[in-house]
């Protein structure tokens, strides 16, 4: 055992990774978001769509900077804020406050497949589905054209 016991650790820590990343669609909920693209290639990692939330507005109550948020859906069926503060709360999701809207890490990138990215850069309007845990993560785990 002593002898492959290093593999063994290494291989449950590459299997809990891996776990952690679909426990957030399995233990998390799904929301919608109204989505916009911008700059939608990168000569590094290929193609991908940065997106920018239109309905992810805070309230003037909120400065600028770090912010943690939970979400709610909307009667449109959109995800909206539900909670925001500059200080961290038990389930918040962390993003940044600036300009006007409130991004998030997790969704300001969809990598799209190869000789799609145009597009997704002359779409209007943008849908993505989204998982968000309990724990606060998000996994972005669908991106649609909407018609207009």
């Amino acid at each position: 055992m002593k002898k492959y016991g290093f593999a063994f650790i290494q291989t449950l820590i590459v299997l809990l990774v891996v776990l952690s990343f679909y426990a957030i669609s399995w233990f998390g909920e799904s929301y919608r978001f109204r989505a916009e693209p911008f700059d939608p290639f990168d000569p590094i990692y290929g193609e991908y769509v940065m997106l920018q939330y239109p309905d992810l507005k805070p309230d003037a109550s909120v400065k600028q900077g770090l912010v943690y948020v939970t979400f709610i859906t909307g009667e449109d069926g959109y995800a909206r804020i539900d909670k925001i503060s500059n200080d961290r709360f038990f389930g918040s999701v962390a993003g940044e406050y600036y300009d006007e809207y409130v991004t998030i890490s997790q969704l300001t990138q969809y990598y799209v497949e190869q000789g799609t990215g145009k597009g997704y850069e002359d779409a209007e309007k943008l849908e993505v589905k989204a998982d968000v845990s309990p724990w606060g993560t998000v996994r972005a785990t669908d991106l649609t054209v909407l018609s207009e």
